[in-house]
């Protein structure tokens, strides 16, 4: 499973643009008075602005296995890092074979790096912005995470993520290159006491060699 792109909401376009342009540096490939699209490696990130919901979403990005400290030491140049339950900076996935890192964006989105050991993907070069690999992971929320499983295996041929966990409260779809993250409304994300929320997303994917698009709310 590969993340073409994911469509979100945001409450301020012009802080939400300040931040992936100016702090992380990302590339603004289109940009309108209600919209914002940015290119994060190979997927594409994007924003409309909708002034009446409040929404908090959690994403990932695929780093390189090797980078996880050079990612953190760029970070804390640009946010403050989320620490973990162990009040570490990096998370340790001992299960994923990954080390994470989370932090908040202007809207109050949790974001990760994420560095999968399994994918051996290293680079020698200087962690920038060049190296996020995709957009690697994004949650959606609903009462019944294994009902909708199924029904997202069913509608796409997707499989549970081989590492798991498939739990009443918790479970992902997906591989390495592509996970959909899906958690019980009002479970926290892990590391924060942020409950999961229902939020409309839209998300453009490849599975089994065809594109799909997902709108979810």
């Amino acid at each position: 499973m590969d993340i073409i792109s994911i469509e979100l909401l945001t409450k301020n376009l012009t802080k939400t643009t300040e931040f992936y342009r100016e702090t992380l540096g990302f590339e603004v490939v289109t940009k309108s008075q209600q919209e914002v699209t940015f290119k994060v490696g190979t997927s594409l990130l994007h924003f409309t602005e909708n002034l009446a919901l409040e929404t908090k979403y959690h994403f990932a990005f695929n780093i390189p296995s090797n980078q996880v400290e050079s990612a953190l030491e760029w970070l804390n140049k640009k946010v403050d890092v989320i620490l973990d339950a162990d009040r570490q900076s990096i998370t340790q996935f001992e299960d994923w074979n990954a080390q994470a890192i989370y932090f908040y964006d202007n809207n109050g989105n949790i974001l990760e790096f994420i560095a999968r050991h399994d994918l051996k993907d290293n680079s020698s070069e200087d962690f920038s912005r060049n190296l996020i690999r995709c957009i690697s992971e994004i949650g959606l929320v609903g009462d019944e995470p294994l009902k909708l499983a199924e029904q997202l295996i069913q509608q796409y041929g997707l499989n549970y993520f081989e590492k798991g966990p498939i739990l009443s409260d918790f479970t992902a779809l997906g591989n390495h290159n592509g996970l959909l993250i899906l958690s019980k409304t009002g479970r926290n994300w892990y590391p924060t006491q942020h409950p999961a929320q229902v939020n409309s997303v839209s998300i453009q994917f490849i599975s089994n060699g065809k594109v799909h698009m997902l709108h979810f709310n």
